[in-house]
């Protein structure tokens, strides 16, 4: 397979990595870990080695999206991007300005990154409350 000129190979790397941990992710929780509650956390029977390991791929999802991202937004080279709209059952397409794909990747980068730091305290805390909770 040949890549677009421009993309670097650590680029498609992290974009395939981030389907295959959520794949893992999806293995862990469901497969091993029995299912989300209501919730959204495994059930209380689980592993802490469990618990932990969803707390990983989830952060390193989150932590590769946002660098995808960001690289968009950022990085070096040329972009290229498009645009379309449906109206009335019309749907129209054309390309758009690079600096319009770049602003609109680094928004989406600064929401990811604002999401990985909160994800990262909110699961830690959980984590922490849990070890807590398994020790009394």
């Amino acid at each position: 397979m040949r890549m677009s000129p421009g993309i670097q190979p650590w680029v498609v790397v992290a974009a395939g990595s981030m389907f295959a941990m959520a794949g893992l992710s999806m293995i862990n929780g469901y497969g091993l870990g029995g299912g989300i509650e209501q919730d959204g956390d495994l059930a209380a029977s689980v592993p802490y080695a469990l618990r932990v390991a969803q707390y990983l791929l989830g952060l390193a999802i989150l932590g590769l999206m946002f660098t995808v991202f960001a690289w968009v937004a950022v990085g070096s080279g040329e972009r290229h991007f498009s645009s379309w709209m449906t109206f009335a059952g019309h749907r129209s397409r054309s390309p758009s300005s690079a600096l319009s794909g770049r602003i609109a990747f680094g928004a989406c980068a600064a929401f990811l990154g604002l999401f990985f730091v909160l994800s990262a305290i909110a699961g830690a805390r959980r984590l922490r409350d849990t070890s807590t909770r398994a020790g009394n």
